[in-house]
């Protein structure tokens, strides 16, 4: 143990536990949201860890505690060092390493499922826990060691970030507008092509607020006029399965047409999103990349994999 480090008065285990799950949940009452006891222990360990490091650790924002510098710099200490422990602890007990990776419900379903198995081998063997999230989101569990791998729009994250920590997947993502021919019985297929036409048809939009789905309303907006949905949806695996029903029309993205048939649904290029094709990258923590043994070479195989599915 360093002969600098002051005496372990005030640091343990559970403190840095409680005070990571703190961190983690955004509050102390989050962290522990059935005990007021323990919400008490929680903010008596870290005042405790603050006389500990000589730092303050928390910033008070309105009637909330928020993390400091410091107290984030901790926390990605700490949580780094708890996934070590555990990494040791299943080595010594025979079980697989954990690897997290995150990206949208939709990449994860069409890109990352399919190649799951062969990830797990170039990982040695690993269990893998995947996590849908939003792209601000991802970066941010990326930069706190929260997740190992994310995939995300390259304009997610920064450009020294894209050069050293990060690998193309796909330069563009491009989009269409999806019907089945049952949904558009007698209607011509035109129809999908002709934004004149498009108030005719029922659709269906992934409800979520982020970018994209925020650009396609502007789209359908400008086209249409007023633009009203018929089916809000929490994903685009939602907006293919109403497309297959013959329940709706809606977006997909270009990966996401995969498997379907032409003589069973119709898919048109969606002209006003002509330039907003987006380029995606697999993106990771290269300091827990380090950690945890894995090297660029292995990265590089895992967006061989990933690059199939496209």
């Amino acid at each position: 143990m360093s002969d600098a480090l002051p005496p372990l008065n005030g640091l343990s285990l559970d403190r840095l536990r409680n005070f990571l799950a703190f961190a983690d949940k955004g509050s102390i009452a989050k962290a522990a949201p059935d005990s007021l006891a323990r919400q008490a222990l929680i903010s008596r360990q870290i005042g405790e860890l603050e006389q500990y490091f000589s730092t303050e650790l928390t910033v008070r924002r309105g009637k909330t505690l928020a993390l400091s510098e410091a107290g984030e710099d901790l926390a990605n200490l700490v949580r780094s060092q708890f996934q070590d422990l555990e990494g040791f602890q299943k080595k010594q007990r025979g079980q697989r390493r954990t690897y997290s990776i995150g990206a949208g419900a939709s990449v994860l379903e069409w890109l990352v499922v399919p190649c799951v198995s062969k990830i797990r081998s170039l990982l040695g063997d690993s269990a893998l826990r995947l996590s849908s999230q939003r792209s601000r989101e991802l970066v941010e569990s990326i930069r706190d060691g929260q997740l190992d791998f994310a995939i995300v729009r390259d304009d997610a994250i920064s450009e020294e970030l894209r050069l050293n920590s990060s690998l193309p997947l796909r330069k563009r993502v491009d989009f269409s507008l999806c019907a089945s021919r049952k949904l558009l019985g007698a209607k011509p297929i035109a129809v999908l092509g002709d934004p004149a036409q498009w108030q005719s048809l029922p659709f269906a939009a992934n409800g979520g607020g982020g970018q994209l789905d925020a650009t396609f309303r502007a789209a359908m907006t400008a086209a249409v006029g007023e633009f009203h949905p018929v089916v809000e949806c929490d994903s685009m695996l939602q907006v293919r399965e109403l497309i297959v029903q013959g329940v709706c029309a809606g977006l997909l993205p270009s990966f996401g047409t995969h498997g379907l048939e032409e003589h069973q649904v119709v898919m048109r290029e969606f002209a006003p999103m002509k330039d907003f094709g987006r380029s995606l990258v697999l993106h990771w923590n290269d300091r827990q990349m380090r950690r945890r043994g894995v090297g660029e070479p292995v990265i590089k195989e895992i967006v061989v994999e990933l690059k199939a599915g496209f």
